[in-house]
């Protein structure tokens, strides 16, 4: 029969008058998971308030000679980049949150496991059980969320943006919030209704610990496929399963140690190291989440220094290749003079100055760039792009190989104001001498060139013979200027000109007489020649190079140009200037990765002055340079442009575009802090609960005369030991996770990055900072639990039970 005195079921506010007190009796470990929510949420609001002040104040102000367009251009490039990049911080935060609160709630359903039984005896449902920890999730979610967006408010108005940027990223927060509430429910109430058997939970790890492991596969195939062009979820997800996987395998190595550490260890005579060594191993799934949490923010902090330093690297080092000095203004569709080059040098900041020459080509069925810089500038004004150019390989090229045309221009002097020139014209077969017209191609002392016109009087000296001496005054630039070829030509006339010229003489007005003599013949309707040229002897055995071989000039190229020529060190290639139908004759002199002004992967570079004799051995003009290249001081851009009729300045620092992903790399940092707060929040949990459920441990000791000070010593080298293996573990972890996939992450949201550059580099003093503050927080979480196992280990007895 039933027994009448058998109460019915409990009123519903007796329930929840129970529930309350067991919340309240945990209090401790709530507040610790609340807290937790609060900086997760507070981390993603600074961190896209960030990002997207970075967008609203680029281009601002523009780039000096840059049309606004091009600029909002520049800018949306950034920001759609960026927008690729940016769901990968919010989700590596909510993957360290989701993780110190599931293990939070585990802790907290631990602890309440008498509760729980005793609440399930007095008829409390499956439904209500669901219903109540969601609830009480929830109200963990909601007052973290109220408190992390106040701490984001505030932080953002005190550093000046204003409270509402912190306030604007609240959908995501409120996502993150929900995200939170259902990992709280569903991992509080797998703890509370755990099962005493251990497989499932060690077959659902493995499989867990499988799919990450092939995820991690999957990225680092897929991710140098991807482009930051909008959202892509290999990006988002990219860092956050490397650095999750990273962790699992700083975790797996952990176990191993421990539990290999604790035999010899416990072989050594008295409690230490054996004693804490074996607590270590056999407590290593309570200790398992701590390391995880500490491996993955130092793995993190790793990451996120790696990813700076590569990011600067990269982006610098791909805008200098492509600018090829740290300043450059193109003078197209004008040619670049010597004055240029004086008046760019004048400008406070720049160091020094030359002309340079980018001119498209055609090889073949393949379109390149021909680049050419006076030698005497490489060592001056070319960068070395962080070592990606080498200019080694291009000074080379001066020493003209063999078979290659030389250069050997006649210096003027100092003091040179002038070059004068007397010729002999003689009419051949009969036919009159006529008028002929002189000029000189010159070299200032930076090697940017300029055709300087002669003009003279004629004196006729019978028998249809006519002497010259015509005068150039030389032209604005930068002396001592030198002399590198004198042309000659004729004014139309109906009749071609019969006529044999002779160079009798030259001097340097202010100067002393040069040693020039050359000869040509204007016949079969030329009307034009070369009358010298100071090619070194190579074009031809009178050295004129008029009617002499015409040799190749020496080429630096990239190896895709010759891989896709067939060709090599010492073959020859012949090339046409796009546009204009004249043609040249290189040599492979060398193979370079890179080619200083150009980005293309098919590109030849020659000296400005081999390159300029190659083209008079094969015709009367010149390609002048279109650019004006300077070292110095990228902030001198302003008045560099300035210099050179306000026309727009590319350098060596990465561009508007660039800038703008650029702000990832302090939103990492800003994800990294938080990040360790994180851990240290939920390792303080973590350790006292542990301590909690030990106390029984310190009266067993005392009674075995192990003194309270030596309970606190063991306790934390307990501790630092296992802190101290993660943060090591964790460190290896981030360095392999970097050399997989900060490079090609780079590349994936950063537009501009060449392929020749890579490499992992990594900024050591904010690294340092970063790791030496969560050590400092995990020492003073060591250093207060072990003060607690001292204070109570003084008191502690050893109960009936435990006896």
């Amino acid at each position: 029969m039933p027994d009448r005195r058998a109460p019915g079921p409990p009123p519903a506010a007796s329930i929840a008058r129970l529930l309350m007190r067991r919340s309240s009796a945990r209090a401790g470990l709530l507040a610790s998971a609340a807290a937790t929510v609060a900086v997760a949420v507070a981390t993603v609001c600074l961190v896209l308030a960030w990002l997207g002040r970075a967008v609203a104040v680029a281009g601002d102000p523009p780039p000096p000679g840059v049309d606004a367009a091009d600029v909002a251009d520049q800018v949306a490039a950034g920001a759609a980049a960026l927008a690729s990049a940016a769901p990968a911080l919010v989700v590596l935060v909510a993957l360290l949150a989701g993780t110190a609160v599931a293990q939070l709630a585990r802790l907290i359903a631990a602890a309440r496991e008498h509760e729980t039984a005793t609440v399930r005896a007095r008829g409390f449902s499956r439904t209500q059980a669901w219903t109540t920890d969601a609830a009480e999730g929830a109200a963990v979610a909601l007052t973290g969320s109220a408190a992390g967006l106040v701490v984001a408010a505030a932080a953002t108005a005190l550093a000046g943006v204003g409270p509402l940027a912190g306030l604007g990223a609240w959908p995501w927060a409120l996502a993150l919030a929900v995200l939170l509430t259902a990992v709280f429910a569903v991992a509080l109430r797998r703890g509370e209704g755990r099962r005493t058997s251990a497989r499932a939970p060690r077959a659902t790890t493995a499989a867990v610990v499988v799919v990450l492991l092939l995820a991690t596969g999957l990225v680092v195939w897929q991710l140098p496929l991807a482009r930051g062009t909008g959202f892509d979820p290999i990006v988002a997800v990219a860092p956050a399963v490397v650095l999750s996987a990273g962790a699992v395998v700083a975790l797996a190595v952990f176990g191993a140690l421990a539990v290999a550490w604790a035999r010899p260890a416990a072989s050594a005579p008295g409690l230490e190291p054996g004693y804490p060594a074996r607590q270590v191993a056999r407590r290593i799934p309570i200790f398992a989440v701590a390391v995880l949490l500490v491996a993955l923010t130092v793995a993190q902090a790793v990451f996120t220094a790696a990813y700076g330093a590569t990011w600067t690297a990269m982006t610098s080092d791909s805008a200098a290749v492509r600018a090829g000095a740290d300043l450059r203004v193109d003078t197209t569709p004008r040619a670049a003079t010597p004055a240029d080059v004086a008046d760019a040098a004048a400008v406070r900041g720049v160091d020094a100055a030359a002309g340079a020459l980018t001119a498209d080509v055609e090889v073949g069925e393949l379109e390149a760039q021909l680049v050419a810089v006076p030698a005497a500038s490489l060592d001056t004004v070319v960068t070395t792009a962080g070592g990606l150019i080498d200019l080694d390989a291009l000074d080379a090229l001066d020493a003209t190989a063999d078979g290659a045309v030389a250069a050997a221009p006649v210096d003027l002097g100092d003091a040179a104001t002038a070059l004068r020139v007397t010729v002999d014209v003689a009419g051949i077969d009969g036919a009159y001498a006529v008028p002929v017209l002189l000029s000189a191609v010159v070299l200032d002392a930076t090697g940017t060139p300029a055709v300087v016109g002669l003009a003279g009087d004629p004196a006729p000296e019978g028998q249809g013979r006519v002497s010259y001496t015509a005068q150039g005054d030389l032209p604005a630039g930068t002396a001592p200027w030198r002399v590198l070829a004198v042309l000659l030509g004729t004014p139309p006339s109906p009749a071609p000109p019969q006529v044999s010229v002779a160079l009798t003489a030259a001097e340097a007005v202010g100067g002393a007489d040069l040693d020039l003599e050359g000869s040509a013949s204007l016949t079969n309707g030329t009307r034009e020649a070369v009358l010298w040229l100071a090619d070194g002897g190579s074009g031809a055995d009178d050295g004129s190079g008029a009617d002499g071989e015409e040799l190749p000039v020496a080429a630096a190229v990239t190896p895709a140009l010759a891989d896709s020529l067939g060709i090599g060190v010492g073959d020859e290639l012949e090339f046409r200037y796009s546009g204009v139908g004249r043609r040249g004759v290189a040599v492979v002199a060398s193979l370079v990765d890179a080619v200083p002004g150009t980005s293309s992967a098919f590109a030849l570079f020659a000296p400005m002055e081999t390159l300029l004799v190659s083209q008079l051995q094969r015709g009367t003009s010149i390609v002048p340079p279109d650019a004006v290249w300077a070292a110095g001081d990228t902030d001198a851009e302003d008045a560099f442009s300035a210099a050179l009729g306000d026309r727009p300045v590319a350098t060596s620092a990465p561009g508007v575009a660039a800038d703008v992903v650029g702000a990832l790399v302090p939103g990492w940092w800003i994800a990294t802090i938080g990040s360790s707060v994180l851990s240290l929040v939920a390792a303080l949990a973590i350790v006292q609960t542990l301590a909690i459920a030990r106390r029984r441990e310190l009266g067993v000791l005392r009674a075995a005369g192990v003194t309270a000070r030596r309970q606190a010593r063991m306790r934390a080298a307990e501790l630092g030991g296992v802190f101290g293996a993660a943060v090591v573990l964790g460190a290896a972890a981030g360095v392999l996770v970097s050399v997989l996939i900060v490079p090609s992450l780079v590349r994936a949201v950063t537009p501009g990055i060449l392929s020749i550059a890579g490499g992992v580099e990594i900024s050591w003093m904010p690294l340092g900072i970063a790791v030496a503050g969560l050590v400092i927080g995990l020492a003073a979480i060591v250093a207060a639990a072990a003060a607690a196992v001292r204070r109570a280990a003084r008191t502690a007895t050893v109960g009936e039970d435990a006896r």
